[in-house]
């Protein structure tokens, strides 16, 4: 949508070259500013979402490490190492889940993380 508007802005710009209208001048100072504020408003939107998953997060984290330290106490006594193992990569994915919702919050940006 902000390309769209963004493409009615250059339309608009290049139009104003040769016809000098006060519509095509409002276009140009318009949509700029509407695009601008949609782009803004959706990014604000997306950071809430995942600041609120993060933060539920924290507890499941806490969870899954108060099992691995559970499941290592268990099994350093008994020898038994499955339930140690189920117990990190429950941990494991949830944090590869957090971890692809920031991505698909970061890909369409490309930006360059070093």
């Amino acid at each position: 949508m902000t390309t769209g508007l963004f493409g009615l802005t250059g339309l608009g710009a290049l139009l104003h070259l040769a016809v000098h209208s006060i519509w095509l001048s409002v276009i140009t100072t318009f949509f700029p500013a509407l695009g601008a504020s949609l782009h803004g408003a959706i990014a604000q939107s997306e950071a809430h979402r995942l600041g609120t998953t993060s933060e539920g997060l924290v507890g499941r984290l806490e969870g899954a490490i108060d099992r691995v330290r559970a499941a290592t106490r268990a099994s350093a006594s008994g020898g038994e190492v499955a339930p140690l193992k189920v117990s990190i990569r429950h941990a494991i994915a949830l944090i590869l889940e957090e971890h692809k919702d920031w991505y698909l919050l970061v890909q369409p940006h490309r930006l360059h993380l070093a």
